[in-house]
């Protein structure tokens, strides 16, 4: 295995040279540098990450954290397609990327495991749980952060869809195509996007004067059989012609209660998501949804937390909202 000393032997320079080179001390001339750039390219010479690492103090490892379970988080591509981005990213920037999955049932000390990890430079939270104890002791720790969804924490960067607005885009277009009766099923309600998500709900009734009835909201968990649930739960104690359903997934499962009812999407009930993954426009009928930036979000996740560990802008956390968009597919009539 190659070593600086041989490096510097050939190069005819100290080892404290070679050293400055390989980490790109501007202190070393352009004829110094160039020679020893050089036998470091001929020889294929790698630096131990491990000593450098215990020299600087940084690994290069951020933290991915799903707070989900393994199936859970391979069944939904949304998570799938963050973590592509993230990944995308962290390699561009010469960083490695480390995932966490948390099971429930051994939720605290995975996160014991997390808050006492010395391996990385900072994390991602692919989640933005109200009260979430594992963002106040990474806090506590003064653990470099970033989260995907926003938060009320005021140090504490993050990177969200406009979901309420989103959602309220959605509500003003099943009224424009005349459906006056809307129902909606909710993700899961400890997290702020499902919150966001119902109050666009309540939002676009407001707008049209149209009544919040407790009995046409449904309490989902971003599932495809809580989607099916849910919607089997709203027809047994309501009838609706317009819902919305918090999340791509849970439509799927929405649409087959509806269809096993014996009702005509859309015809008789329209129907509108929120996410639009790849499987959106695959489905049969096609779900008329809201685009969040998904990939976009992880991306830009990853260069916030990049350069905060770089210095750039650290002491301003960024507050970035994206922006959605409906598309209308099958699940709706079209305007003309």
């Amino acid at each position: 295995m190659t070593t600086i000393k041989e490096i510097a032997k050939l190069a005819g320079v100290s080892r404290s040279t070679v050293s400055r080179v390989i980490n790109h001390d501007p202190n070393v001339s352009t004829r110094t540098r160039t020679k020893v750039q050089s036998i470091i390219d001929e020889l294929g010479y790698q630096p131990n990450q491990v000593a450098r690492s215990l020299i600087s103090g940084r690994t290069r490892v951020l933290g991915l954290v799903i707070p989900m379970t393994f199936s859970s988080v391979f069944n939904d591509p949304f998570f799938g397609i963050l973590a592509q981005g993230i990944s995308s990213t962290c390699t561009v920037n010469n960083y490695t990327l480390m995932l966490w999955l948390i099971e429930p049932d051994y939720e605290k000390r995975a996160n014991d495991n997390i808050l006492n990890n010395r391996l990385i430079d900072g994390i991602i939270i692919a989640s933005n749980v109200i009260d979430d104890p594992l963002v106040e002791g990474l806090i506590t720790r003064k653990v470099p952060l970033v989260q995907i969804g926003r938060n009320n924490y005021p140090n504490v960067s993050s990177v969200d869809a406009d979901n309420f607005h989103g959602t309220t885009e959605a509500m003003r277009y099943l009224v424009r195509i005349g459906r006056k009766k809307l129902a909606t099923i909710t993700g899961h309600m400890d997290l702020y996007s499902a919150h966001d998500r119902l109050m666009g709900f309540k939002r676009g009734l407001e707008e049209h004067q149209l009544p919040i009835q407790e009995e046409r909201i449904a309490y989902g968990d971003f599932t495809e059989s809580g989607g099916y649930q849910q919607t089997k739960l709203l027809l047994s104690r309501t009838d609706f012609d317009g819902l919305f359903v918090a999340s791509d997934m849970m439509a799927f499962g929405a649409i087959t209660a509806l269809q096993e009812a014996g009702l005509r999407i859309p015809e008789e009930v329209a129907l509108v998501s929120f996410d639009d993954i790849p499987a959106a426009a695959r489905h049969r009928p096609a779900l008329s949804t809201v685009r969040q930036p998904i990939q976009q979000m992880g991306s830009i996740a990853a260069q916030t937390i990049i350069d905060q560990l770089e210095s750039v802008d650290t002491d301003i956390p960024r507050r970035i909202i994206l922006p959605t968009e409906l598309v209308v597919r099958e699940t709706t009539p079209k305007l003309d």
